[in-house]
């Protein structure tokens, strides 16, 4: 740990703000681990574009397909198979836009808002072991640090996560209603 910490400080020493250095060394373990979890957890038979598709309509409701292709990275015949094979799994659906009939607009279906969410929680089980070894205070300390981070780095288009993490001594306060928190 002590190695790590050097080399953070000499990386962020060239920086204007040592938390600027952090971030930038930090949160890619971090969505490595993250990306590796979901990946590992998600629904047989879905493919990683496929499971892509299904969490950037988690975060932006009623998503067009040219949304969808510039996020996961595709062209879009390839993205609109990737849909056509979800919507036939009944993961996603497909909405004529009341604005355009011209255009469609993207949405989880239940089944796979459902797929999703089991495998979010998985993931967020495994990061929970991992975590627990952090006390309460440290914990605590993280969640509020991502509270503040949220906004910044939010974009007007992302759906706010449907759970309000407020961590008070290492214990998260669940939203009305839901009993896993989530």
């Amino acid at each position: 740990m002590k190695s790590f910490q050097n080399d953070i400080n000499i990386i962020s020493s060239t920086q204007n703000t040592p938390v600027a250095g952090l971030l930038m060394d930090v949160v890619p373990l971090i969505m490595s681990r993250i990306r590796s979890e979901m990946r590992s957890n998600r629904t047989p038979g879905l493919s990683i574009p496929q499971f892509r598709t299904l969490i950037y309509l988690y975060r932006h409701e009623n998503a067009t397909l040219s949304q969808v292709a510039e996020h996961i990275g595709l062209k879009l015949p390839s993205t609109s198979k990737i849909v056509e094979a979800l919507v036939t799994r009944d993961l996603i659906i497909r909405n004529q836009s009341p604005e355009d009939r011209r255009c469609i607009r993207l949405s989880l279906s239940p089944g796979g808002t459902e797929a999703l969410m089991r495998t979010r929680h998985t993931a967020e089980s495994h990061f929970c072991e991992i975590l627990s070894g952090l006390s309460g205070e440290q914990q605590a300390g993280i969640a509020s640090a991502i509270q503040a981070l949220y906004p910044l780095f939010a974009s007007p288009k992302d759906k706010l996560p449907k759970y309000k993490n407020t961590i008070k001594d290492g214990t998260s306060n669940k939203a009305p209603g839901d009993e896993n928190g989530r």
